[in-house]
């Protein structure tokens, strides 16, 4: 393959990868808690040291954007937002999981969980809630008809990169991932979500840049067949 097709159909491949994380962007702008899915790569040494078109597909960087969404005032009770670093913690059939997601409900048996149905934790363990006020205050505190039944487990990390992505809201901390107590700078707040912190506005904009160089590459690539083919051609006639 020529070099000028290989670097055309490598950069559809590149495009490709970033149009998949945009649209999983887009498609999350509504839930709570959900973090950006972001991708980079040095284009120039990707390509280079790419063994084949396929392979620049594992060498693009992709990350997490666990910059701070909105947080906004809900009235409900159950929902709880974070400001500032860390997460709550949530069990899951896999082990424990972590999560900015505070859309917290009761399931039939009054365990409090999140909007997957996993158990939140506090830091003794599951809670179940039954009574007629709930209320949980600026330190996670959980309160019902005034009686103190324990305090959301909030959970940090050295590095926020030990994390990976475990469907819409959850996060999986990979192996040797350091916990750390959350800082004293953050706190709850109670009646409130944290939207997205995708803006919706920037990754269309970011759509539509992605969709012209694909089809600038896809035109390149079909150019420099058609030549190629002329070329076989013509030494075939000769």
């Amino acid at each position: 393959m020529s070099d000028g097709m290989y670097t055309s159909g490598a950069a559809m491949v590149a495009r490709q990868v970033w149009q998949n994380a945009v649209s999983e962007n887009l498609a999350n702008t509504s839930t709570p808690g959900f973090k950006a899915t972001r991708v980079f790569s040095d284009e120039l040494k990707d390509i280079q040291s790419a063994e084949s078109i396929r392979d620049v597909e594992d060498k693009q960087h992709i990350y997490t954007d666990f910059a701070q969404g909105m947080v906004e005032s809900t009235g409900r009770d159950l929902d709880v937002a974070i400001e500032g670093s860390g997460f709550f913690a949530v069990e899951t059939p896999q082990g424990e999981r972590y999560t900015r997601n505070g859309n917290f409900s009761l399931d039939p048996a009054g365990t409090l969980v999140d909007s997957s149905g996993a158990p939140v934790l506090s830091e003794a363990g599951p809670l179940t809630l039954t009574g007629n006020r709930i209320v949980i205050d600026a330190t996670g505190e959980v309160f019902v008809d005034e009686q103190s039944v324990g305090r959301l487990a909030i959970k940090n990390f050295t590095s926020t990169a030990s994390l990976v992505r475990e469907g819409k809201s959850h996060f999986a901390p990979r192996p040797g991932a350091n916990l750390e107590p959350a800082p004293a700078s953050a706190h709850v707040r109670s009646k409130s979500l944290e939207r997205s912190n995708v803006e919706t506005m920037d990754e269309m904009v970011r759509m539509m840049t992605l969709m012209r160089e694909y089809e600038a590459s896809q035109r390149m690539v079909r150019l420099q067949s058609d030549a190629l083919g002329r070329t076989v051609n013509e030494l075939i006639q000769r």
